[in-house]
């Protein structure tokens, strides 16, 4: 296969490459690069392969399967991919979309890793370091970052630019700033991990990873309701450790968490004024009116409707 209709309806940053697994380039051969992509709809991928990338939603939301597991990704967060990882993709709207992502090339997540956690001797006796294995993220979904938000509003606006404005912007500094972040962010993590109390820190590292797929396919599916043994399983937990961690790492029990995003859903989609109040809790899996219409007054202290109307 020559062509790749995902990638062919992106506009790449010049002096930036966008890799396709779909395509006869290796990912060794390519620097880093930018996709951005302005569409109201995007059909469902076939298979890609990612390289180390974060992947954001200037407005809408775009769905994402990483190997087994499912994230959406909003303008309120951010996902990040593994170099190797396999997913698909998709999205789709009312109105044109804008997504964006970076991809780093091969390597220099591992070099900038290794300039920052070495000593100035050891850099200068050896200058020539070649990372082994690769710097590996947790692949979730997380909140959206001042400062990564900040970076890729740089990178939006270059997009609309000039080809000669692009080639004198300063792309790998901005490639830096945002890994730099990115493991910052990575880092601090250590607090949140260590809420879960194993002995054993390989264990309290692992839980986290299981409630995070756990809690993103809760986020990506918000159009129903999700029962505790379903969840359980995504995160390969029996129902009650599962819950009782949960709660732990997210200060609420799943069910809670999960009705607070999707009436937050509701919240948001009320505001829009497009949809009517009933037509948006079925998006949101509320079968019955009045159930609904009781959750939503005691989360915001007025009804659905009381609401659009403000």
């Amino acid at each position: 296969m020559t062509t790749c209709p995902y990638c062919n309806s992106a506009q790449s940053l010049l002096l930036g490459h966008v890799y396709c697994s779909r395509q006869n380039t290796p990912m060794q051969e390519l620097d880093t690069g930018t996709l951005f992509i302005k569409t109201r709809k995007l059909e469902e991928t076939a298979d890609h392969e990612s390289r180390l990338s974060i992947r954001l939603m200037l407005n809408g939301q775009q769905y994402y399967r990483l190997g087994a597991h499912d994230h959406l990704v909003t303008p309120n967060n951010y996902l990040l991919v593994n170099q190797g990882q396999h997913y698909r993709t998709a999205f789709s709207g009312d109105i044109e979309q804008e997504m964006i992502l970076v991809a780093f090339r091969p390597g220099f997540a591992e070099r900038l890793l290794h300039t920052l956690i070495t000593s100035q001797d050891k850099l200068l006796d050896d200058p020539f370091f070649e990372p082994g294995q690769p710097v590996h993220f947790f692949e979730k979904t997380y909140d959206a970052d001042p400062r990564i938000c900040q970076l890729f509003s740089r990178l939006r606006r270059l997009i609309d630019e000039d080809l000669l404005t692009r080639k004198e912007a300063d792309l790998d500094g901005i490639y830096t700033a945002l890994l730099i972040r990115m493991l910052e962010i990575h880092r601090n993590l250590k607090g949140e991990i260590n809420k879960l109390g194993s002995v054993k820190a390989a264990t309290r590292v692992e839980l986290f990873r299981r409630l995070s797929i756990a809690k993103d396919f809760m986020d990506a599916h918000l159009d129903r309701r999700i029962h505790l043994d379903e969840v359980a399983k995504v995160a390969c937990l029996s129902p009650h450790h599962f819950k009782r961690s949960f709660k732990t790492l997210f200060g609420l029990p799943p069910h809670q968490y999960h009705i607070g995003k999707r009436l937050e859903f509701c919240r948001q989609q009320l505001g829009l004024g497009i949809s009517p109040v009933f037509e948006i809790g079925r998006q949101a899996g509320f079968e019955d009116a009045s159930s609904f219409i009781r959750l939503f007054r005691e989360r915001y202290a007025c009804t659905p409707a009381a609401y659009s109307k403000k």
